[in-house]
């Protein structure tokens, strides 16, 4: 295999984990927000089968809790996925400039051999 057809192969690799790995990020980031609002459907069920026997004060912060724990929840979902994407775009970055590094190296090498 010469050196122009691995350096193909290897930034296809490259570029084809960095593709996978933003879908798998997308889908955590979507099925995290799926997760939350089912819970936050949930927790209004909750509340209004249960809000009869509570006092209003009860009620007034048991809703509260909700929306600073949604609150917490998509703040953290946010934080862990765009991190998430980040290190994939810097990996992947760092990848693809290491393959063009090495094949212009193994080019020059090639080049002084001749």
């Amino acid at each position: 295999m010469n050196t122009q057809a691995f350096s193909t192969a290897a930034t296809d690799l490259i570029t084809t984990f960095g593709n996978t790995a933003q879908q798998a990020i997308n889908a955590y980031r979507s099925g995290g927000e799926r997760l939350a609002g089912a819970m936050e459907q949930r927790w209004k069920q909750a509340l209004k089968e249960s809000g009869p026997q509570l006092t209003a004060e009860v009620r007034k912060n048991a809703a509260h809790a909700q929306q600073v724990f949604s609150g917490y929840y998509a703040k953290g979902l946010a934080l862990s996925a765009d991190g998430a994407e980040v290190v994939v775009n810097t990996v992947v970055g760092a990848a693809l400039a290491a393959t063009e590094r090495a094949t212009a190296f193994a080019q020059a090498q090639a080049r002084q051999a001749a």
